[in-house]
């Protein structure tokens, strides 16, 4: 039982724990979240008072300051509320980045413009909808969208539990369009037609002219027919072909219907049809659509018609601008070595000219691990490192040159890398074993180095000539990145 028992124990392999840098420094990642930071200035919900599914555009304007700036890679998020539906769309901030909405967030990334450009500012605008507000309920909400600027109020009315007045007779004829086909880029048309099933004494005639900023997508039309015989829908061609009457383009952007009266007496029609937003259009506040009708009800007069109907440009957008880094500006990037997202905040720095006339006093990387040194002549320079961070190496001897060209139009970039300090961790396996006396001493054993609870490295281990089990992990990052 004895010797089964310390077989047992010399068995156990031994695992030493090291756990690394639980209350160092962090280093900081490149890449961060905007939102509650600063970088917003203000929004603007054009609708405070909206009824369910009515939607309105949301402007929300930003801005560098001093202490933040863009880097590539930063996102600036916006959360809205529940009772705001986003409507899914995707577009640019001109050459700065690009958002996307969707139902619960709006999330813009910049990209690396940013960093050869400063004093950046934009906006970006988006649409959301009135949801989640229960039949004949009221519910007031606040939202500032996950920001750290002040909150606005949004009253949203819910859907009627009914009980409301007759609407009366529909209309000969209306004109309506949309922007709900879920394509940033078109617009929906309707001709609603005849809605009455009349009588009629002559052919139905009706010209439809887009007007600017969209194009007539020609292969979109589908015509609703609701009469006798039932409701259904048909092609343009199948339109044609069964003899209810034509559709001719009379140009890119209009189109003359006509409905033969046989066809069309006691029957209603809606013709659908969708346009392209073009890109000046993109930047108008409505799409219009001219039309006019022409037609007589069975003993009554002779009717002409025309109108226009206005759709507004739900696309969403936005911009950016900034000023180009001055010519002959120095950016000094201090990141770890291997890895350039972990950059190196308070590295001071000394700058010289060549051969050695000191420029300036002393510089010290911000937040984001970087020195903006602006206004520098042609020539050449380097820099030497000051002091740093104890969590990083670094040789105040060393020269990082670098030079100014004369009509260099980005400036002079320098990653400068810095190693992360490293320590050893060494110990000795002693055994309690009557010196071997029963021969159950293994001829070597692992030893496990344990990093926030997570194997880092192994090492077997055997006995020296001097019989001693030692063992020794050297090169250790000294703090847990």
């Amino acid at each position: 039982m004895y010797l089964k028992r310390v077989t047992s124990i010399f068995s156990i392999i031994m695992i030493f724990m090291f756990t690394i840098g639980q209350s160092l420094l962090p280093i900081i990642a490149n890449a961060q979240e905007l939102n509650t930071i600063g970088l917003v200035d203000s929004f603007k919900i054009d609708k405070t008072n909206l009824q369910t599914t009515e939607r309105t555009k949301v402007t929300v304007n930003f801005s560098e300051k001093n202490g933040l700036r863009l880097r590539p890679g930063d996102t600036l998020t916006l959360t809205l509320p529940p009772e705001l539906k986003g409507l899914d769309r995707e577009f640019p901030l001109d050459d700065y980045g690009t958002c996307k909405v969707t139902a619960g967030t709006v999330v813009c990334t910049f990209n690396d413009r940013v960093s050869t450009h400063q004093n950046i500012k934009g906006y970006l605008n988006f649409y959301v909808e009135a949801a989640n507000v229960g039949t004949d309920q009221k519910k007031e909400i606040e939202t500032n969208f996950g920001t750290n600027v002040a909150k606005q109020s949004v009253t949203i009315t819910g859907p009627s539990g009914g009980g409301g007045t007759d609407p009366g007779e529909p209309p000969f004829f209306y004109k309506t369009g949309d922007m709900n086909s879920g394509k940033d880029n078109e617009v929906r048309w309707f001709l609603n037609i005849n809605l009455n099933k009349e009588e009629l004494s002559r052919d139905i005639v009706v010209t439809d002219n887009l007007q600017e900023g969209q194009t007539l997508n020609k292969d979109s039309f589908y015509i609703i027919i609701d009469d006798y015989t039932g409701r259904r829908s048909l092609t343009l061609q199948e339109f044609e072909k069964q003899r209810y009457g034509t559709i001719t383009f009379t140009g890119d952007r209009s189109f003359k219907v006509v409905l033969y009266k046989d066809k069309a007496r006691l029957a209603s029609f809606s013709i659908g049809y969708t346009s392209t937003i073009t890109e000046a259009g993109k930047k108008q506040e409505f799409f219009k659509n001219d039309y006019t009708i022409d037609y007589q009800v069975f003993h009554k007069d002779p009717v002409t018609e025309s109108g226009s109907y206005p759709v507004e440009n739900m696309t969403a957008g936005g911009g950016a601008e900034g000023n180009e880094v001055p010519k002959g500006t120095l950016k000094i990037v201090k990141h770890i070595e291997g890895n350039k997202e972990k950059v190196i905040p308070n590295v001071s720095f000394k700058l010289y000219k060549e051969p050695g006339e000191q420029v300036g006093g002393e510089y010290k990387t911000n937040n984001d691990g970087i020195i903006e040194i602006p206004n520098l002549q042609p020539g050449k320079y380097y820099m030497q490192e000051v002091s740093a961070p104890d969590y990083v190496d670094f040789d105040p001897q060393a020269k990082v040159s670098f030079e100014v060209k004369s009509g260099d139009v980005n400036g002079v970039e320098l990653p400068i890398p810095n190693k992360v300090k490293t320590t050893s961790v060494s110990g000795t396996k002693i055994w309690v074993d009557y010196n071997n006396q029963f021969k159950t001493r293994p001829e070597s054993i692992t030893v496990q180095l344990l990093q926030n609870d997570k194997e880092f490295k192994t090492q077997e281990v055997k006995a020296d000539q001097e019989g001693n089990w030692n063992f020794n992990f050297k090169d250790l990052p000294k703090y847990d990145e």
